[in-house]
């Protein structure tokens, strides 16, 4: 099923890129249109590349696999997809940490809450994701750290992988 209009803008906010970027910068969105399957005008034979895609944005739930093929004769084995947090899950947690980060104490001091460590970790796993999912689209890094308190714009051009010199990682 071809990317809906929200499935790219959730795309481009977590790549690093506005909706100006939809005539500036075209790459972007010929490359979230070839991962799309034939059928729906991509590039690719079949929708697994969306899916993952789709899978790291919204998340997933486990799976059980059914037998699969892989190779030239057939083998039974099984395979499962386990459960994923998608990037919009990981947003939603550190919202919901925020009103706690000013808690001090709790009264009857058996819950002990590590609330910055628990935001700063949640934040590296959204910026893993979204380094993967820039890697699904063919760039080197996203465009802008949107897990970060003041976003850095890593590299004017995240697709120029023959200029890796002027390419430096974020914070």
């Amino acid at each position: 099923m071809a990317y809906s209009e929200q499935d790219r803008t959730y795309l481009r906010h977590f790549v690093g890129y506005g909706a100006i970027f939809l005539q500036a910068e075209p790459r972007l969105e010929n490359a979230i249109t070839a991962t799309q399957s034939e059928a729906d005008g991509g590039a690719r034979p079949d929708s697994n590349v969306e899916n993952y895609i789709k899978g790291i944005v919204y998340g997933s739930a486990a799976q059980a696999g059914n037998p699969v093929t892989p190779g030239p004769t057939t083998q039974s084995t099984t395979f499962a997809m386990p459960a994923q947090q998608g990037l919009l899950t990981l947003e939603a947690q550190i919202q919901v940490m925020w009103p706690i980060t000013f808690v001090q104490s709790s009264d009857n001091k058996e819950a002990v809450l590590d609330v910055f460590r628990g935001i700063v970790l949640l934040r590296k796993e959204g910026r893993r994701l979204c380094h993967a999912l820039a890697r699904m689209l063919g760039m080197k890094g996203v465009r802008a750290d949107v897990f970060s308190a003041a976003p850095v714009i890593l590299d004017d051009d995240p697709f120029a992988y023959d200029n890796l010199q002027h390419w430096r990682l974020g914070p």
